[in-house]
């Protein structure tokens, strides 16, 4: 017996179509979160070693947003196939799923090999043109999990005036820092 469209429907939880809906309000949230601001601090943060700025800041996680998007989309278009599975009954539906899924996993390899990638290269790329990372007894930054601030001269991590001018380490601050510098 084949079922109606309204039958197969009624089928759908709905509290997972309201999450489903939530989820791609977040996704495209989060897009536009990342092409407005985000995606310019982590190029700059990737470019900082060849900056010639006096200080620069390491940020580990940042460069995880772009596989954790991926990984949001493709649970969104998971989301979006079980319901049309649901919807049509199509075989199709089933393997894309199981396809977006095997992709979440290579994208979760990808994250941890991205993670450990850049934060090898870019210690490589700071030491080989002048940066010292600042030691634990530095008051840059002092509480920061994720990120590490990195110097041209030794003296700047120990600097007030540097510290008043960097609380967070965002691209910006970096810059007022360097004008800072410049001015003295």
């Amino acid at each position: 017996m084949v079922k109606s469209l309204k039958q197969r429907f009624s089928n759908i939880d709905a509290t997972f179509l309201i999450a489903l809906v939530i989820a791609i309000a977040l996704t495209i949230l989060a897009t536009w979160f990342m092409a407005s601001y985000v995606l310019n601090e982590i190029i700059q943060g990737l470019l900082y070693p060849y900056s010639g700025y006096p200080v620069i800041v390491s940020s580990s996680v940042d460069i995880l947003i772009f596989p954790a998007w991926a990984v949001m989309c493709l649970a969104v278009l998971i989301g979006i196939s079980d319901v049309l599975l649901d919807l049509t009954e199509k075989p199709f539906f089933n393997s894309l799923k199981k396809k977006l899924g095997l992709a979440v996993g290579v994208m979760l390899v990808v994250s941890i090999v991205t993670l450990i990638a850049n934060y090898v290269t870019w210690q490589i790329a700071a030491r080989a043109n002048g940066y010292t990372q600042c030691t634990s007894g530095s008051i840059l930054l002092v509480g920061s999990k994720t990120s590490s601030v990195w110097s041209k001269e030794e003296y700047l991590c120990y600097d007030y005036n540097v510290d008043r001018l960097l609380p967070t380490g965002t691209h910006e601050q970096v810059l007022e820092v360097a004008e800072y510098l410049n001015r003295d």
